[in-house]
């Protein structure tokens, strides 16, 4: 089992991304953008060299991303509607058999091939911040579950940053704050 780390808090302020393991050692890089149409995600090993590009390939509620390899078509992210309709949507990966599957709230992701559960890809909050936290059972695929991870998170419904929640229920002394909050969960 592969485990990589992912600051999340990087995504919304650059193009870039470095993703480390459990002892810090930067691993890959990521450069790009995402969430229009005809935009193009790099993953890099360290050394540089291309590992993996990322083509949005449809822009909708149920987007369509190419994934190459070496210039090769490797297969393709779809986003899929789920049994209840747009409130529980999932992705399959054609050309490995992946389905990913999770909460968008939560932001906690499983992805299976054929019913065996091949990894995970949680969001963790910190003192430190976001991040997220990808485990692969095959070293082979971690630059592609490095590029779900950071789709995966441009598609998440929530898009006010966990960290100001968190702060904001722990952090409040006043008898009012659960109250407010409730409404603001209920109204927003």
């Amino acid at each position: 089992m592969v485990r990589l780390f992912i600051k999340k808090e990087l995504m919304s302020k650059q193009d870039r991304l470095i993703v480390s393991d459990s002892t810090g050692q930067e691993l890959f890089l990521i450069v790009g953008r995402w969430g229009r149409f005809a935009d193009k995600l790099s993953v890099f090993s360290i050394d540089g060299s291309r590992l993996l590009d990322i083509r949005q390939a449809t822009l909708s509620f149920f987007p369509k991303f190419y994934f190459y390899i070496d210039a090769k078509k490797m297969g393709t992210l779809k986003k899929r509607p789920g049994i209840q309709g747009i409130k529980n949507p999932f992705f399959t990966f054609t050309g490995l058999n992946w389905v990913i599957t999770g909460d968008f709230i939560k932001k906690h992701f499983t992805i299976k091939h054929f019913n065996k559960t091949i990894g995970t890809i949680i969001k963790h909050v910190s003192y430190m911040g976001e991040l997220y936290i990808v485990d692969f059972d095959s070293e082979e695929y971690i630059p592609v579950a490095c590029g779900l991870a950071i789709l995966l998170d441009h598609y998440a419904q929530s898009k006010k940053p966990m960290r100001k929640r968190w702060q904001q229920q722990t952090y409040s002394l006043g008898f009012m704050h659960p109250i407010w909050m409730k409404l603001k969960r209920k109204f927003y």
